[in-house]
Order: structure tokens, then sequence, then C-alpha cells
């Protein structure tokens, strides 16, 4: 299994230049098997047809998650999966005054009759704020709702050693580290990928080709995912 973590900037690449089609080129190339991406404009903005072109990509299931309205587009989350959910869920996040509203995308899928809960969100750039958003995910992290999760997302947490984002992140049994923010140089561990559950092998890594950094302002991260037991590749292959 392939997880790709992509904050696409509203499609706006480094040279300043929307570019919907460098976006997909990345997600195509990429060929991951679960896709969350952050910054994501809807379709009524105008000159922007990502959502649209998403039609020629594998994924069977396209969830977009709004969280604030801007002045010609939607802007939120977006989820993509190579096969429907069984169950969708979209989340506000709390917020404090002033600031932009935030959401996650939760799906839960099956896997050789195992429930895998996915959750995809874009925290706020405020630690207090942050800290309030992470406790509120915890609860939909518990046991008694997922035994196995994939959380991915730009989390924002520019100093991971803050003592709200440990406690968030000891839920998790792997969470990538790699510096995926700016593209250059590359500072901060931004986006993050974190594995709860069983794991026979994870491994992390951004993309660093020649389009990837040039597309956004953050580099795609990336994980190679296989499940011990009961979890079996059942996707469809990768083309």
């Amino acid at each position: 299994m392939r997880i790709l973590s992509y904050n696409i900037h509203g499609c706006i690449g480094r040279d300043g230049r929307e570019s919907p089609d460098r976006i997909l080129d990345v997600i195509r190339q990429t060929d991951a098997d679960i896709v969350g991406l952050q910054e994501v404009h809807s379709d009524d903005s105008l000159d922007r047809d990502f959502l649209r072109k998403l039609e020629h990509l594998p994924y069977r299931s396209v969830l977009y998650g709004k969280t604030l309205r801007k002045p010609n587009a939607d802007y939120g989350n977006m989820l993509l999966l190579r096969e429907p959910p069984e169950q969708v869920q979209r989340i506000e996040l709390p917020n404090l005054h002033g600031g932009e509203p935030r959401g996650a995308i939760i799906a839960d899928i099956r896997y050789s009759g195992q429930r895998l809960r996915i959750l995809s969100t874009h925290l706020d750039l405020r630690v207090k704020a942050r800290r309030l958003q992470t406790r509120s995910l915890l609860p939909h992290l518990s046991q008694e709702h997922c035994e196995n999760c994939i959380l991915l997302g730009d989390l924002n947490e520019w100093l991971p050693w803050r003592s709200h984002f440990r406690q968030f992140i000891v839920n998790f049994d792997a969470c990538s580290k790699l510096r995926t923010f700016p593209i250059k140089p590359c500072l901060f561990a931004l986006d993050r990928i974190a594995i709860k559950g069983e794991i026979s092998h994870c491994e992390f890594k951004t993309v660093d080709s020649r389009l990837a950094k040039i597309a956004s302002d953050h580099r795609p991260l990336v994980c190679d995912l296989s499940w011990k037991n009961a979890f079996h590749r059942q996707l469809p292959p990768r083309r």
C-alpha cells in the first residue's frame, strides 16, 4: 500500500503560476493508493478545473471536505481512495477567534474483514489552536473506533518537541519525520503520515522529482506500507 500526503497550495507553484496539470502529474507519477490533499480549491473558481481533471485518475472515491469559502471558490481538504469507503465523516475542528476554519475527513474501509480508518486533515498555524485540534481528534483514534489507522496531512507543527504534539503522536506506532517545507531550503516536517496498527514494513520518503519541486511550496510525502497478518493487499494493482 502506498500513501501520499500533499499540500498542493491551491495548485500554485513556486514560480507563482497556477497549474492543476502539474499537481495532477505529481499525483499520477506517485501512483498512491490513498491520497490526502490540502489547500484544494473547488471547481467554481476562475480557471480552476482541478476537480474535473481528477476524473482521469484511477480513484473511485473522491471525498472533498470544505473548510471555508473564499471569494471565488470553496477551499479545503480532499481524500482520494481507489475503492469506495464503508463510512465517511467530515468533521469541524475547534478553533480560536479569528482563525481559519479547519476540518478533517474520516473514511473507514475494509481489508480482509478488518476495519482501517483513514483520517486526513490540515491543522492551524497557531499553536493554541493546534493543541485544541489534536485533542479533538483523539476520540476518533480510540481503540473502540479503530484498531488500525492512517493519519495524513499538514499538521503545521514547526516545533515537534512541544508537549501537546508528543502526546498526540504517541497514539501511533510509526510517524514520518521528513522535512517537507519549504521546498528550498527544506527546513520543517509540517506534512506527516502516521500509522497505528500491526505493521510489517513502513518506509517514508519525499518526492524529489523536478516537477514536484516546482508544482507546490510543499514536498509530497509518501509512505510505502505493509500490514501484518490479516492486512493483505486488496486494492487494485497500481498502473
